[in-house]
């Protein structure tokens, strides 16, 4: 999950969060659009089942867009036209994305700032652990990745 804080929506952040459901929040550490220690951090702090955080070093509001992470150069670069065909979809149907399957994020491919998906990696430990109740991926989530920026959980004892 990626967090919001509702104020552009006329909607205010809730007191509390989840007290049943587990929490995982990927956030970028350089993220413009939603401030991790406005969105990601507060939303960890009122969640009170198990929860998990990982902002990733130097992420922009793209961190997210696949295994191995993604940034917004990524995400558009050489899909230029296709932006102006999200663009329009979304302002002339009311959906998006373009539904040519292009621009809609990267490749998942690891790169150096992501060596072996390490988004994906934890995305997938937590899917493993608390959708599939596999306890071997338990582990997988106790290391901090080398790119995380901030990486804290609490509650992981709950299934």
């Amino acid at each position: 999950i990626c967090p919001h804080d509702g104020r552009e929506f006329g909607v205010s952040f809730p007191e509390e969060l989840s007290s049943v459901v587990p929490v995982l929040i990927v956030a970028g550490e350089k993220d413009k659009e939603a401030v991790p220690q406005i969105q990601a951090w507060e939303h960890y702090r009122k969640t009170t089942s198990s929860k998990m955080i990982f902002e990733i070093k130097g992420g922009d509001h793209f961190c997210g867009n696949g295994p191995s992470g993604g940034s917004e150069a990524a995400t558009e670069a050489g899909n230029e036209p296709f932006v102006l065909c999200n663009y329009m979809f979304a302002m002339l149907c009311g959906c998006g994305p373009c539904p040519l399957g292009v621009c809609n994020g990267p490749s998942g491919h690891a790169r150096n700032e992501a060596p072996r998906g390490a988004v994906g990696g934890i995305v997938l430990a937590w899917l493993q652990l608390f959708l599939l109740g596999d306890e071997s991926a338990r582990s997988r989530l106790e290391a901090q990745p080398d790119i995380a920026s901030g990486f804290e959980s609490q509650k992981m004892d709950r299934l």
